[in-house]
């Protein structure tokens, strides 16, 4: 039952609003759990038992709500896995070069355009929303064997504007994250080159300040004495 309203709330962030408020998460996830059984007199029965077990409800709440979080977060991973095909950045593309094509996709949105052109920084604007990966989002995410896209036709068969957004923004993302890594990469390479007796003493220092802080000190000795417990081996000292 609770699968159900799982699955229906995956639908609603993928079709109807991508990031609902969390204050919404117990009216949401209950009234998604309700449509879903709505019809279905033997599910009905259940629904009654869940409602008057507080604790039970909670669970099942909090595990549906868990959709908002999932569905989003699959897409993100399917971004990262296909954005090298589908842009075809060239692997001899020095990194600076990668870093300024990634700001400019971010900066014109042109990531999202039908026609695009890396080496040359063009792009088709009569195109929106039309670069091939979207089309190959939607099919790996929702219209694979067991997709929402095919179970819940009637919610995809229009396109939403809410999953275009979602796509376009997962992908902008996935650029974003990139272009932010490389930044600061750069940033500690320069650092490294000017000043390399600073940040050798400074990573030196928080490495040690990570291991003695109290709450990581304990935790370290307890897996230490768990480990020897388990292999049958007392710790000499703690």
């Amino acid at each position: 039952l609770a699968s159900l309203g799982h699955r229906a709330l995956r639908v609603h962030v993928a079709t109807v609003n991508t990031f609902p408020s969390s204050l919404s998460k117990y009216e949401k996830s209950w009234s998604c759990l309700v449509d879903t059984v709505e019809d279905v007199k033997t599910l009905k029965a259940d629904l009654d038992k869940i409602q008057a077990d507080t604790e039970l409800k909670e669970r099942i709440i909090t595990y549906i709500w868990s959709a908002c979080a999932q569905i989003r977060g699959e897409l993100v991973f399917k971004v990262r896995q296909k954005v090298p095909g589908s842009y075809g950045i060239p692997d001899s593309m020095a990194p600076q070069q990668v870093a300024e094509t990634v700001q400019w996709m971010i900066k014109m949105c042109a990531f999202m355009y039908g026609g695009l052109n890396i080496a040359a920084k063009t792009f088709d604007k009569m195109a929106p929303f039309s670069n091939p990966i979207f089309k190959d989002l939607f099919i790996s995410q929702w219209f694979s064997v067991k997709g929402e896209g095919i179970r819940f036709a009637d919610a995809f068969k229009h396109i939403p504007n809410t999953t275009l957004a979602l796509i376009a923004t997962a992908v902008r993302f996935n650029f974003f994250i990139q272009s932010q890594y490389q930044f600061y990469l750069n940033k500690l390479e320069h650092m490294q080159k000017d000043c390399p007796n600073w940040i050798k003493q400074f990573k030196k220092d928080l490495y040690e300040s990570i291991w003695y802080t109290p709450s990581f000190y304990i935790n370290i000795k307890l897996l230490m004495y768990t480990n020897s417990k388990e292999s049958g081996h007392e710790l000499l000292s703690l």
